[in-house]
């Protein structure tokens, strides 16, 4: 079997702490978005697919708050805003008939959404995955079929994943969903299983630490395990470093070496179709 691309990243992926998955897929993610805002800002696909989706993701849109990004942001960010204004210019309410069996299951539960505003709701929701999102699911399904097909034989990555922090719980359930043997399931459960007893001896020591009489002992590596418990049982979260503040004036964006940034599709869906 011919070993691709995924196989590799994962191979050192298993060898740095946390989910590899989450790993090679942060670095997939980061080259995605320098290349929408600094090269594929005016790609008339991409710019559908973000007009369709009203926007990104709250994760993926802040991780727009970059050095050089705040041209590419504004004109990506107008387009999608002008999306929404004539969405919400043509929204009209649909009244429903006073005694109407609508209007009555209305008034039992206010917190009910209501069916004279239901057609804009709708509107005004994503039509369509965040773009970086669905990347980011390509990559990721990639990676997972990667690593089952390569779980054990020669250059197999069970015994790299036996010495690691392990899958996220989230990645874990897609690796499981993937597996059709029973002797690679429960080579894979085994190891699993030591992998979270090591983590929870370390949150055990944690806790025991805690404890008056053990004070001085003093934290070794256990200190940061309720950290990776939180990383093992939610996702990891790299590149958390982002200043959301450090706001940027467009005089200030570089483009890294590309040509300026021209908002060439001041482009709305019609201009935008005429290019696809």
């Amino acid at each position: 079997m011919g070993r691709t691309k995924s196989y590799y990243d994962l191979r050192d992926a298993l060898a740095a702490p946390g989910c590899p998955v989450c790993r090679v897929s942060n670095v997939a993610v980061e080259a995605f978005l320098d290349g929408l805002i600094y090269e594929k800002v005016n790609n008339p696909n991409l710019r559908q697919a973000m007009r369709e989706a009203r926007g990104f993701c709250a994760r993926h849109a802040w991780g727009l708050v970059r050095h050089g990004a705040a041209l590419g942001s504004a004109i990506m960010m107008r387009d999608v805003l002008r999306t929404l204004q004539r969405t919400l210019t043509e929204a009209r309410y649909r009244s429903t008939p006073m005694f109407s069996l609508t209007r009555v299951q209305e008034s039992v539960n206010p917190q009910q959404p209501r069916a004279s505003t239901a057609e804009i709701v709708e509107a005004l929701s994503p039509q369509s995955p965040c773009p970086v999102c669905a990347d980011e699911a390509k990559v990721e399904a990639g990676l997972i079929t990667s690593f089952v097909e390569n779980l054990t034989g020669k250059g197999g990555l069970l015994a790299l994943y036996r010495e690691s922090t392990g899958f996220c719980l989230p990645h874990l359930r897609q690796v499981l969903s993937q597996v059709g043997d029973q002797a690679a399931f429960e080579a894979l459960t085994e190891v699993q299983l030591g992998i979270w007893g090591r983590l929870e001896g370390e949150l055990d020591e944690v806790i025991r630490k805690s404890d008056y009489r053990f004070t001085g002992e003093g934290v070794g590596v256990e200190g940061t395990a309720w950290l990776r418990a939180i990383a093992t049982t939610a996702g990891e979260r790299f590149g958390e470093g982002t200043q959301r503040g450090n706001q940027e004036s467009p005089s200030s964006t570089t483009t890294r070496g590309q040509e300026p940034l021209v908002d060439d599709l001041s482009m709305g869906e019609d201009e935008a179709a005429a290019h696809d």
